[in-house]
């Protein structure tokens, strides 16, 4: 989000006499701080507790909007249900937009009651990160269809990567182990158990073959003690939350990605840098993933609870040099294709300044 909150920075600058306003829930880091603020119009603010509904979030938005007048608000953390489109409306903000990016447990259930329907009303539009999503957004109802529409998330394709040697060297890999890469929180739902259960058939084929997890989360003592138990510890690295993913080298020493979501991903920023960075990705077929991924072009889908497939999946890549270059390559021309930031942004400044602008449909949409 900081790259996205930067180039709308830059490019509302480059428009004319626009302010860009960044809400953090807390004091962002030194770095990113710097980052946001460097396109020159970016002031950053705090508003606590973003995805409360009490009086005190209502207080606090109040005195945000009195204290920067704002023409457009943009929202995202904490969904769509929120106090905050009526507020906007009545303290006289002209645009309220949301931005849907929200991965989801279950597509089934929820129904939204008139009185939610009625909350939302002030709402300007609601962008939705995928086709999943919007399909979701419309079951539930919360948004009338109408108001809604898919602008795909996208990564900085501009960013350079670090070196595949420095990364391996900084973690203890062998340089002539093929690395696999995930990139996420080590919790339940973005499948880690999976991916062990994975790795350890595939090594037990292949001796060469390593697994590194860039992220951090509750589980990490847990799936580091199930490597243990599971005698592949020496073949698996936990690297943890990275300040800055693609410099640190991770995506140049990896081989191949995979994404083992257990829940329904709203779109998948990890999967998108590594289809800039060049990797065949294996996905779990759930939610907006597929639409990143199509089964045999650019990787291979997987049924999210069947580890068994994934390994053959790893070792089928991990055998042919040749498939991996053209998977990669293909997801590397449709990140700078269809999740370009520059041109994502573009386009959301459009929506945001209400001017009229045409959504291009991505060339590889797949299926919801």
């Amino acid at each position: 989000m900081e790259a996205f909150a930067a180039e709308i920075g830059r490019q509302l600058r480059a428009r004319g006499d626009w302010r860009l306003i960044v809400c953090f829930e807390k004091q962002p880091p030194a770095p990113v701080r710097d980052f946001i603020l460097r396109p020159g119009n970016v002031t950053l603010d705090v508003l606590p507790d973003q995805a409360g509904m009490g009086l005190n979030s209502i207080r606090r938005f109040w005195r945000m909007l009195w204290k920067h007048r704002p023409s457009v608000v943009l929202y995202s953390l904490g969904g769509a249900v929120r106090w905050w489109p009526m507020i906007a409306r009545l303290a006289g903000v002209r645009r309220i937009v949301y931005y849907d990016q929200t991965s989801r447990l279950s597509t089934q259930g929820y129904r939204a009651r008139a009185h939610v329907r009625l909350l939302l009303a002030p709402l300007s539009k609601s962008v939705c990160a995928t086709k999943f999503v919007k399909a979701c957004s419309d079951r539930e109802g919360i948004v009338p269809p109408e108001k809604s529409l898919v602008l795909y998330s996208a990564v900085d394709c501009t960013r350079r990567h670090g070196a595949a040697l420095g990364f391996k060297q900084r973690y203890g890999i062998p340089d002539d182990r093929l690395v696999v890469l995930q990139v996420s929180w080590l919790v339940p739902v973005k499948g880690i158990d999976v991916a062990l259960r994975a790795a350890e058939k595939t090594i037990s084929s292949r001796k060469d073959i390593h697994f590194v997890f860039c992220g951090d989360g509750a589980g990490r003592e847990q799936y580091q003690q199930m490597a243990l138990d599971m005698g592949i510890s020496d073949h698996v690295t936990w690297a943890g939350q990275l300040e800055d993913l693609p410099a640190s080298g991770a995506f140049s020493a990896a081989n191949i990605q995979i994404q083992c979501s257990q829940w329904h991903e709203a779109f998948c920023l990890a999967v998108a840098e590594g289809m800039h960075a060049g990797l065949p990705i294996i996905a779990s077929r759930i939610g907006g993933l597929p639409e990143l991924v199509s089964d045999g072009v650019n990787g291979f889908l997987f049924d999210p609870h069947d580890h068994a497939a994934l390994a053959k999946l790893i070792l089928r890549l991990c055998s042919d040099s040749d498939l991996r270059i053209r998977m990669g390559q293909e997801g590397r021309e449709r990140a700078f294709r269809d999740y370009n930031l520059v041109d994502n942004v573009n386009t959301w400044i459009d929506l945001l300044l209400g001017v009229p602008t045409h959504l291009r449909e991505p060339q590889h949409s797949g299926p919801i």
